[in-house]
């Protein structure tokens, strides 16, 4: 028997690992709730409440939809501190 296992080639079929991001911004209607603009898929990130690299997780409690240009000014400006879900860091 061989150590190695063997990869199988799996179709994408558009289902996927960042079907957890689609889902969190359609359950806000693509809104982001800093701007409160709507957005599109692409043009929105997710952004965790609890960064990963402070314990946060990737569930639907800790992760929120931005824009990507919401979401970049807010790290710009706040870093990696925890906020809620409007930018505000706690």
């Amino acid at each position: 028997m061989s150590k190695h296992k063997r990869k199988v080639a799996v179709k994408n079929d558009g289902c996927g690992k960042n079907d957890w991001k689609r889902e969190i911004k359609e359950s806000q209607n693509y809104i982001c709730p800093v701007c409160g603009k709507v957005g599109t898929n692409s043009s929105m990130d997710i952004h965790h409440m609890r960064p990963k690299c402070k314990n946060g997780s990737n569930s639907k409690e800790n992760c929120v939809a931005w824009h990507k240009t919401c979401h970049r000014d807010y790290h710009q400006k706040y870093g990696t501190k925890i906020s809620d879900r409007f930018g505000n860091p706690i």
